[in-house]
């Protein structure tokens, strides 16, 4: 193991960075969580609110109908197909999101809600960009990966067109799901390639405003992982991290770090594979989202 102090030497040359205004820029206060009206898509709404306080931001809550309702058949045997703008299920989403933003405006969250007809996937992209969201946060259920190769989940589906981070949690993973989270102590970053200066500005900006340590994880043959322009932004940051050697599989080391650090989160710097990809090769990504009981980071593969 190899400790690396977050504390620069007395009169070192340094240029000053503000890590506020950098999270604003990235546009971390603007927080998207969609929700199909289940309980399990609920279960990432104590994580969007940790991230709201972090960024003094407002959470937009979305729910998207489907394109063509389905005809509805009435007790008198009679079928009634809703109209678009005044069927009952937009009535029923935006009763269902206003109850939500009822529960979470008194902790002192702001929120708003939107209700948008087709894809789901497409009126999330849409969403996302209209909004300038920054980050979006979601929970899913563990599905073999047969059956996604068939029928890709919501996160495969948006995963390779976005350009911000998406907070993953597995609702298959948390128990009990009533249990109200902690907030993280420690980041934990398992690196298996270079990190783009982008996604190191929000690894830092996410741990200052959390106040949680970093722990950067790599096998002892992959130091180049760790460039000069990570440690020095992690200087300049002054903030809480040690830089963690080892020789074993990184996806083990990470959960047994896990589970030594109970109130802790993943950052992943690798993309999600998808398809025969994930069939053939199982990445880093998906092998912790399908583990691991704390929330899951997945930073974008774009920039």
């Amino acid at each position: 193991m190899i400790n690396s102090s977050s504390k620069v030497a007395i009169g070192a040359q340094i240029n000053p960075i503000d890590f506020t205004k950098i999270a604003l820029k990235l546009n971390l206060h603007k927080i998207l969580v969609p929700l199909d009206g289940s309980l399990n898509s609920e279960l990432c709404l104590p994580y969007a609110s940790m991230l709201s306080r972090w960024f003094d931001g407002e959470i937009t809550l979305l729910h998207v109908l489907p394109a063509n309702p389905i005809a509805e058949v009435e007790r008198t045997g009679r079928v009634s197909y809703p109209d678009a703008q005044h069927d009952r299920g937009e009535v029923l989403a935006r009763s269902y999101l206003e109850a939500i933003i009822d529960v979470i405006a008194p902790q002192g969250i702001q929120a708003r809600w939107g209700i948008s007809t087709g894809s789901e996937s497409e009126m999330i992209l849409s969403r996302l960009k209209s909004g300038a969201m920054g980050i979006i946060t979601m929970a899913i259920t563990s599905k073999s990966d047969i059956r996604k190769l068939f029928a890709p989940d919501i996160l495969d589906q948006i995963y390779k067109k976005i350009s911000v981070p998406i907070l993953v949690i597995n609702g298959s993973n948390i128990q009990p799901k009533i249990q109200v989270p902690k907030q993280p102590n420690t980041l934990l970053i398992p690196m298996s390639k270079k990190l783009a200066t982008t996604n190191i500005n929000r690894i830092i900006a996410l741990s200052i405003a959390s106040k949680a340590k970093m722990l950067f994880i790599h096998k002892r043959n992959n130091s180049k992982f760790v460039t000069s322009e990570m440690t020095e932004l992690l200087n300049i940051a002054r903030s809480d991290y040690e830089i963690i050697t080892f020789n074993k599989n990184i996806v083990s080391k990470t959960l047994d770090l896990q589970k030594k650090n109970g109130d802790s989160w993943i950052i992943s710097t690798t993309s999600i594979r998808t398809g025969f990809n994930r069939l053939l090769f199982r990445g880093l990504s998906n092998q912790i989202l399908e583990s691991s009981s704390c929330p899951l980071l997945i930073l974008p593969h774009s920039n």
